[in-house]
């Protein structure tokens, strides 16, 4: 029995032993807090002798809780060591893996969550013996809602690793060494203003998103968007500073992260920072392809009430009503529609040709061009005439004006689909500018999806119309009435010729104003000769249509270089009177605008010439200024698609101080302009 009891004791004191051998090996590399594991990561792939050494330093923090990066953000302290190291080897540096954002109402900080290695740098002499064991104090700010400051003391001693631990170390160690940023090898710049922080660079790394980290504090606000901009020359971020607490910093140092999909890339940026008066930021959202497919939509439908389609409405009526009680209306809707696609489609090719020869062309660009303006004035005075004179000029206007009523060929449908487009190109309505501005620099398939939503809105109203079966049943029977309603309609139209013949005069001066009215008093000869019944008599109408067109095609000018813009309230837009304003500190407000866009002229007559907004210019509260379209200009066309717009109106306004660019609504009224504005 004594024997069992000495067996027994014996056994006790020798599992004793063991299992303290064994905590004793681990007081070596490793340390427990109450929310980290931490222990030491060696191989000795990453000893260089008499040279260098790298350890890693490995937290395993308690789910949801985080630390800090080497710039905590807006709060927290990051990781500190203090050394006591033997004779030989010296601290050099932490190497910080990219960190993550840790947002907390209201405040957005800096740091790792779950595990992270952080590589640490040593020197090393032959004076080092490996044995030798060092020790550091580590002490960290650990977070969750709440944060706990823990400190604990790891003792080193790289003899006490494994081979299957050296064999652990050197993946671990490899993998989050291949995490750290790298060095950038394209160029970086940085400015500073009173109110913005901006870095560029010119990487040709694919990216979608793109956010920094500095190492700098009071740099930036934490908390702020940082604003991703791109263009032909790189990209950059601006952000808004910190209003309080900010540093006025010459250099700035940092990792900037690029996203493409999933897929994240991090390089270490180094830069001057150059002091400026100030910083353009625009914080208008950029598009996603599903918002601005639903915007082109919206868009299109909200253009059928803009004052250039309107005289096409004439000729939307009298289809609708021509095709009343009958079972096959709806099929006229879809061809109407096609028509309009087609010219969508038209228009898109058309666009992205002159893009790709090196023109930024937008919505509406056709008119910049005199030859086009005169072409549509002599198209809209001939359908007024046939619309007022009742005027049968063969089958093509018949059906186009639709003014016999004994015919319903679907080519009336198609063709007044494709009349609607091009009526509709002066005009921009709400939420159109901004879809149809991201489209254009989209690839083709992805532009043709959204000039196709586009025209799918300008239809739907007339699509829905002849769909639904009591939407004809709601319009009047045809009958004489339609006559009188004929005629009435004209008028737009000659409306429409005279509004594109001064927007030919403005653009070409009295040469051009003077070939275009011979040419619509040619075409008004053709359409008296036609009135008599003999075949010479229509013959010789149809020669003289052809030659007022044929005299416009030749004798047009393109532009006359002498004729000017003409401003009647305000001054004329520069890049260098805008940068001088900004540096005085001054409101501005810049209008895009051209004699050929009619929302731009409404919005001008109700709105910018009011003796309410003249007050404000008189008064020096607000500087106006004009960039005039009318007539192609590269610089004006440079802005508008530095601001991701295909067309005009475009309305900008610079609060006095601000480096924030506002982007006014297409659609001004003088509550809309008052509210942007804040005066």
């Amino acid at each position: 029995m004594n024997k069992l009891k000495n067996v027994i004791k014996k056994f006790f004191l020798l599992f004793f032993f063991l299992f303290s051998a064994v905590e004793l090996i681990g007081e070596d590399n490793f340390a427990n807090t109450e929310n980290a594991n931490i222990d030491i990561i060696y191989s000795e792939d990453y000893l260089k002798e008499g040279d260098e050494l790298i350890l890693g330093l490995r937290f395993k923090l308690t789910p949801g809780w985080h630390i800090y990066w080497k710039n905590p953000g807006d709060s927290g302290l990051p990781p500190e060591l203090e050394w006591n190291l033997p004779v030989g080897i010296e601290f050099q540096e932490i190497l910080w893996p990219p960190p993550e954002l840790a947002p907390l109402d209201p405040l957005t900080s800096y740091g790792y969550y779950d595990e992270v290695v952080l590589p640490i740098k040593f020197k090393i002499n032959s004076n080092y013996n490996y044995s030798d064991k060092f020790s550091a104090f580590l002490s960290f700010l650990i977070c969750e809602e709440i944060c706990i400051p823990e400190d604990t003391n790891i003792s080193i001693d790289l003899t006490k690793f494994s081979q299957s631990q050296l064999e652990n170390g050197k993946y671990v160690l490899s993998d989050w060494i291949n995490r750290l940023p790298s060095k950038s090898s394209f160029i970086s710049e940085a400015f500073l203003s009173d109110n913005t922080f901006k870095i560029s660079w010119g990487s040709g790394e694919e990216h979608e998103k793109a956010y920094f980290y500095p190492e700098q504090n009071g740099l930036i606000n934490y908390s702020s968007n940082q604003i991703l901009r791109k263009n032909s020359e790189g990209s950059h971020l601006t952000i808004d500073r910190p209003e309080n607490f900010r540093e006025e910093l010459q250099f700035v140092s940092g990792v900037l992260e690029l996203q493409n999909a999933d897929q994240k890339t991090f390089f270490q940026i180094e830069s001057n920072i150059e002091r400026v008066s100030f910083i353009e930021v625009n914080k208008t959202q950029g598009l996603s392809f599903l918002l601005a497919i639903f915007l082109a939509f919206v868009g299109g439908i909200i253009l059928n009430a803009m004052p250039c389609v309107f005289p096409v409405i004439a000729l939307k009526v009298m289809s609708l009503v021509n095709e009343s009680g009958k079972s096959n209306s709806w099929k006229h809707g879809l061809v109407f529609t096609l028509g309009i696609e087609i010219s969508m489609i038209i228009l898109l090719i058309a666009t992205t040709v002159l893009k790709n020869l090196g023109q930024f062309v937008g919505w509406g660009w056709q008119l910049q061009s005199s030859l086009m303006s005169s072409l549509l004035a002599l198209l809209f005075f001939a359908l007024g005439v046939i619309l007022v004179s009742r005027v049968e000029l063969g089958s093509f206007f018949t059906r186009l004006g639709n003014l016999n009523v004994n015919k319903t060929g679907y080519s009336n449908s198609f063709l007044l689909g494709l009349l609607t487009v091009i009526v509709a190109t002066p005009c921009t309505g709400p939420y159109m500018g901004a879809a149809i501005g991201w489209g254009i620099s989209q690839p083709i398939l992805i532009s043709s999806i959204i000039f196709l939503s586009l025209g799918f809105g300008i239809a739907f109203p007339t699509l829905l119309l002849s769909i639904l079966p009591k939407g004809i049943n709601i319009l009047p029977r045809p009958g004489n009435w339609m006559g009188v309603v004929s005629r009435i309609m004209g008028i737009p139209m000659f409306l429409t010729a005279l509004w594109l013949t001064w927007v030919v005069f403005r653009q070409s001066g009295y040469e051009g104003l003077i070939i275009l009215i011979s040419s619509l008093l040619i075409l008004l000869v053709a359409f008296l000769v036609f009135r008599f019944s003999s075949t010479i008599a229509k013959r010789s109408s149809i020669a003289l249509i052809s030659v007022s067109i044929l005299f416009l095609l030749f004798f047009i000018p393109s532009e006359n270089k002498n004729s000017k813009s003409y401003i009647d309230i305000g001054e004329k837009w520069s890049l260098e009177r805008v940068n001088q304003l900004r540096d005085e500190k001054r409101n501005i407000l810049l209008n895009f605008t051209a004699d050929w866009c009619l929302t731009c002229k409404v919005n001008e007559r109700l709105v910018l010439n009011s003796k309410e907004f003249i007050s404000l210019i008189e008064n020096d509260e607000i500087v106006y200024l004009v960039a005039d379209w009318t007539k192609y200009d590269p610089q004006i066309t440079a802005e508008l698609e530095k601001y991701k717009r295909a067309g005009v109106p475009l309305y900008l306004y610079w609060s006095e101080g601000s480096d924030e660019v506002k982007i006014l609504p297409a659609v001004l009224t003088k509550s809309i302009l008052y509210d942007h504005l804040k005066l």
